[in-house]
């Protein structure tokens, strides 16, 4: 029996809807081994530059986020890197890789997600419009290289409009992913009964029920402190830039006490901008026709998200 883990359980996104809250329930469980980081973007070569942040450039390097690996023990073996819902390449060289995974989506209602998803890339340091409607309305500058901060990864994660596409995206999901190996979740059944809807994902898993009964939120609505810290950190000087990522990853995969108190106590919680009723029906209109997709491709009317 091979002491190398083998990835076999991947939560594939979309972002801001409900992944990390997911991930940790799961990686509490006895039987499942996460990775750490959460989010390695290993599969994802056609966005190469999430993959330099995390310093994982070979299979070595990408096994090493699942730490501590017993065979007696983790038949789960998972991670949760929301870009792969989205990548044009990661589920098919995931499932080369092995054929045999399993994959779990979740969705939510479009407009929610691409506001909520703003403020997360604001908090990353990879937006700096401070308006989720001036940054909407900057997507066509930016689909053209203008206007790009300096701390955006990749200039496609600022296309809003494509990132809440979630029809279009579960639907190049399905079309590769056997239908017993995917799950798709909807944030608001996992809001609503989140033990009966845990309890589905184990059975889909394998697992054996844990009996948990605690389901602290995860990853809410936050902001930085200290902004200017957060940039040294988030966007360092190029000289510094490769050391500064070393020293990143190393203090993900330990998750030392201290540090992970000093992190928290850097953020803030800050309530999301509202957004106007007009911008509102505008959103609305743009992501109705896909929206009516994603209800016929899970067989659930959606169709109050745009209503």
């Amino acid at each position: 029996m091979t002491s190398t883990p083998k990835p076999n359980t991947f939560i594939i996104g979309a972002p801001k809807c409900g992944t990390s809250a997911l991930a940790k329930y799961l990686s509490e469980h006895p039987n499942v081994l996460f990775s750490t980081p959460k989010e390695p973007f290993f599969w994802c070569d056609d966005f190469p530059r999430l993959k330099h942040e995390m310093s994982l450039e070979t299979m070595d390097d990408y096994l090493s986020v699942f730490r501590g690996y017993d065979p007696q023990i983790h038949t789960v073996i998972a991670e949760g890197s929301t870009r792969y819902l989205r990548s044009s390449v990661a589920i098919e060289r995931i499932l080369s890789y092995n054929p045999d995974a399993k994959f779990i989506a979740m969705v939510r209602n479009p407009i929610e997600l691409v506001h909520a998803y703003h403020m997360e890339q604001r908090y990353s340091l990879h937006e700096d419009i401070a308006s989720f409607e001036e940054a909407w309305r900057a997507q066509d500058e930016r689909a053209i290289g203008r206007r790009i901060p300096r701390g955006c990864r990749e200039p496609a994660f600022l296309q809003y409009g494509k990132v809440g596409l979630l029809g279009e995206q579960i639907q190049y999901a399905t079309e590769l992913i056997p239908k017993d190996r995917l799950r798709i979740i909807t944030l608001d059944d996992f809001k609503a009964d989140t033990p009966k809807v845990y309890k589905e994902i184990l059975r889909f898993l394998g697992l054996e029920d844990d009996r948990r009964q605690d389901f602290p939120v995860v990853n809410s609505a936050h902001a930085h402190r200290h902004e200017w810290l957060a940039k040294l950190i988030l966007t360092p000087p190029r000289i510094i830039e490769r050391p500064l990522l070393s020293v990143r990853r190393h203090l993900w995969e330990r998750r030392y006490g201290p540090v992970e108190w000093i992190k928290g106590s850097l953020n803030t919680r800050k309530p999301r901008q509202e957004i106007s009723p007009a911008f509102r029906d505008e959103l609305k209109q743009h992501f109705r026709q896909d929206v009516d997709k994603l209800s016929n491709l899970i067989g659930k009317d959606l169709g109050h998200w745009t209503a």
